[in-house]
């Protein structure tokens, strides 16, 4: 046996009102609706459940007992709508992120502690990975990309500008010699290599809108920031990384910004979810949040 549960309503409304005139200027239906409603709710279940004459009606014994159940139905019902309300006002929830190693630890890592204070009661779930992340199979509520970005049906929210120039250790620097600008020698030096998808070996330098396309063979190549600048670092040779990461040890001189006339290339930060319609509270306010931290 299948129920409407509209029907259910109506006939808790008619209950509850005292009449199907009342329940009628209630709900904003006619009185002739009302009491059609409640007759093939009857007549689906097979029993009667008022007994009506012109000037009232009775609840049956079946009447009283389904009326109890129809209460309870409207009452969880009032109790999920209110639910989902709350749900979509308050920031809440377990949140999934998913970026790749460099960026998660210089970049999001750093003001997580913020973000969860700001929001108490969202708890954040966030996965390193190089590799590419699908974002609905994976379950995921958020990606942070680097980059161009794919087409397709998910929604992208711009959220910085980076770049990205050449840096060695003193060192190094020492060792093998400050590179000429002209790039001219640059094919004696040791160049480590950022390889994120089996890319060929390659820098592009841009000066006054012009570009200079230099291929060389790796000493080191990897597919993690961190790992390339721990190399440069220990003056392993040449690699070109994001500014963003280089800053602090550009500042304590273990790391020397070179082929300085040179403009490095400029990448953008995106922030990837399922659809804009269907944000939640938490989601949107995290994206609001990076945005606020990435302005700054």
């Amino acid at each position: 046996m299948r129920m409407n549960v509209n029907d259910m309503l109506v006939f808790a409304e008619v209950v509850e009102r005292g009449g199907f005139t009342a329940a009628g200027d209630s709900l904003g239906k006619p009185k002739s609706n009302i009491s059609r409603t409640v007759s093939r709710l009857e007549a689906a279940l097979g029993v009667t459940l008022l007994e009506r004459t012109t000037r009232h009606h009775t609840l049956t014994e079946i009447g009283q007992r389904y009326y109890v159940h129809c209460v309870r139905i409207k009452e969880e019902l009032e109790s999920a709508t209110a639910s989902i309300e709350t749900l979509m006002e308050t920031p809440r929830g377990q949140l999934r992120v998913s970026t790749s190693v460099a960026v998660g630890q210089n970049l999001i890592a750093p003001i997580l502690a913020g973000f969860m204070e700001a929001y108490p009661e969202v708890g954040v779930d966030l996965r390193l990975m190089n590799r590419r992340v699908n974002l609905l199979e994976e379950n995921f509520d958020v990606l942070i990309r680097v980059g161009v970005l794919e087409d397709s049906n998910l929604v992208a929210r711009h959220l910085c500008t980076r770049s990205l120039h050449w840096y060695a250790s003193p060192e190094y620097l020492e060792t093998c010699g400050t590179p000429k600008e002209d790039l001219s020698d640059l094919a004696s030096h040791h160049c480590l290599f950022m390889n994120a998808a089996s890319e060929k070996a390659e820098w592009i330098f841009t000066k006054n809108n012009r570009e200079q396309r230099q291929a060389f063979t790796p000493r080191f190549a990897s597919d993690d920031f961190n790992v390339l600048k721990q190399m440069v670092l220990d003056g392993v040779g040449i690699g070109k990384l994001p500014d963003y990461m280089c800053e602090g040890a550009e500042c304590t001189g273990q790391l020397v910004r070179v082929l300085t006339g040179w403009q490095g290339p400029l990448v953008d930060f995106h922030a990837i979810v399922a659809s804009r319609k269907g944000m939640t509270p938490k989601v949107r306010a995290f994206l609001d949040y990076l945005q606020q931290t990435f302005d700054s």
